[in-house]
């Protein structure tokens, strides 16, 4: 793949418009020739599939398609953008990638081909990055949102363990333990959004075991996180064949190494569940595992930008200074 990069050179005493569109909103320009075609078919493998991990049916993005004459005029200014064009003196397919370009923050990736076999084949071959480009950057968005609005009552209770972090403002009731916050919108049964904070110990071993992992965690959230009646308490969810619920990914930050685990969740003996996303990191100074989590209960509504609302929020944790 070829790949470069396009940049939109303002004048920095410009000051860009606030980008438009809700959290997971995508926007797809098209040739007006390519609108009905089957390019847009395969287009929506990338943009209309089924979001990984919910444990329910609901779109990666909530994807509007359109012809190039309406772009200009109406969504220029949209913050998540596929573009796609057919150009036949291009010698080979490139994805382009400009940020801020008519507004911020604002994300525009650029598809470029020959042909619309060369074009389809493309898109095909370079499906994943292109949902985890768009991915990655709403995530990001949304964290920097929340570090200028967020909960400053799971702040303060996660500063007592030497961490701050950026959560949405719905989570107001918390549950401190030894090593362990845990926070709710206590919404009683839909919409439920929740935090939780956890340390494990570490002796050198890899953070990318999940059968580790999943056997920690259950007994951390069953220490702290029961259900309403006796013998009920939180834990991950497992397949027929006993295998964990999990989907764990090695990430590269600034900080380090980092473990992104989106997986189901369930109340045994009960009848709860919903999915949930940790982020797992060493702290070799106090020779642990840092694990931060969200997770979500909403049996009657959608659950993706209520999942991706805490997600966000999971890329703002930090340490205090020693």
């Amino acid at each position: 793949m070829v790949a470069f990069l396009m940049m939109g050179c303002k004048d920095e005493k410009t000051r860009l418009a606030d980008a438009k569109g809700t959290p997971s909103e995508l926007l797809v320009v098209l040739p007006a020739s390519l609108v009905n075609s089957d390019i847009a078919d395969t287009l929506r493998t990338i943009t209309d599939c089924d979001a990984p991990g919910l444990g329910s049916a609901e779109r990666i993005f909530r994807t509007m398609t359109i012809g190039e004459r309406g772009y200009e005029k109406v969504y220029k200014l949209m913050h998540s953008q596929l573009r796609v064009e057919l150009d036949p003196a291009q010698k080979e397919p490139v994805l382009g990638v400009a940020r801020d370009v008519n507004a911020q923050p604002q994300l525009q990736l650029m598809v470029r081909a020959a042909s619309p076999d060369a074009l389809r084949s493309f898109l095909s071959q370079n499906r994943e990055h292109i949902q985890h480009l768009i991915l990655d950057f709403q995530l990001d968005r949304q964290a920097d949102m929340l570090r200028r609005k967020h909960s400053k009552k799971v702040d303060q209770e996660l500063r007592r363990l030497g961490y701050s972090i950026s959560m949405p403002v719905d989570l107001k009731s918390t549950k401190q333990g030894k090593d362990f916050l845990w926070a709710s919108s206590n919404r009683g049964g839909d919409k439920d959004i929740n935090f939780v904070f956890y340390t494990l110990p570490w002796q050198g071993e890899n953070i990318c075991n999940m059968d580790l992992y999943v056997g920690r965690r259950d007994s951390v959230l069953r220490q702290n996180i029961p259900g309403a009646q006796e013998g009920q308490w939180m834990q991950t969810s497992r397949s027929n064949s006993g295998e964990p619920v999990v989907w764990p990914v090695l990430r590269k930050t600034d900080s380090g190494d980092l473990v992104e685990v989106h997986g189901l969740w369930d109340m045994h003996g009960g009848f709860m569940g919903g999915p949930f996303v940790a982020h797992l990191h060493v702290d070799s100074v106090k020779r642990r595992i840092v694990v931060a989590e969200g997770f979500v209960f909403s049996p009657n509504t959608a659950k993706r930008d209520l999942l991706r609302s805490v997600e966000a929020g999971l890329r703002t944790l930090k340490p205090l200074q020693r």
